[in-house]
């Protein structure tokens, strides 16, 4: 299955990796790392059970990272979106953002 990175998740994922860097053990970085990587994996096997935020829009999202940040993406007929990436802690309005577009 195809991922696809949207604008808005490539710039929120360099932000919290920024901020990550800053705040969290070289452990923790590393966690997260795999945490993504299992995620990605999870997505090309097509192994995709993960809790629907709206039903309208199929948003999906997922936990990584010791639940220290969520990935919100949308499943595609042959793709996956990557809509995203939100410290556990941020701005619920980005969300809203998303089940608007």
């Amino acid at each position: 299955m195809k991922i696809v990175f949207s604008k808005d998740a490539i710039k929120s994922l360099q932000e919290i990796t920024n901020f990550l860097n800053y705040r969290w053990t070289q452990k923790e970085l590393k966690l997260f790392k795999t945490d993504l990587k299992k995620f990605k994996q999870s997505l090309n096997d097509k192994i995709i059970s993960y809790p629907i935020v709206d039903s309208d829009n199929k948003l999906r999202f997922a936990l990584l990272g010791k639940k220290q940040v969520k990935v919100y993406f949308d499943i595609q007929a042959d793709s996956v979106e990557i809509l995203l990436f939100l410290p556990s802690k941020g701005n619920p309005e980005n969300v809203i953002k998303l089940l608007g577009k």
